[in-house]
């Protein structure tokens, strides 16, 4: 019976001792998960700083086309020249009627 009981418990342990499946599926699962989700946010990353080049590309084509219309639509024509000033009016005096002395009258003392 002991001998029974030995090999009995020696069958367990070897059958224990193969290989357990179980675990090695559940970390793949678990690695293909995080690297999926690494891989998603990695695209994440990339798509919006290609989008933010983009439009940092566009926003200077489209200055430089505008600048340019600018330019080409500008007037060409010279600034007309300054008015010259005109002559000098003659002055024109009054003859005076009235003659003209001191207020103040000096006493001759």
């Amino acid at each position: 019976m002991r001998a029974l009981s030995l090999l009995f418990l020696l069958a367990i342990l070897l059958s224990s001792c193969g290989e357990d499946n179980r675990n090695e599926k559940a970390v793949n699962a678990v690695i293909e998960e995080k690297v999926q989700q690494r891989v998603a946010d990695f695209r994440a990353s990339r798509m919006d700083r290609c989008l933010r080049d983009a439009n940092e590309e566009a926003s200077t084509l489209a200055d430089s086309i505008l600048l340019l219309q600018a330019r080409l639509n500008r007037d060409t024509l010279s600034k007309p020249p300054k008015p010259s000033k005109p002559e000098r009016p003659e002055l024109k005096t009054r003859k005076d009627s009235m003659k003209v002395g001191p207020i103040l009258r000096r006493n001759s003392q």
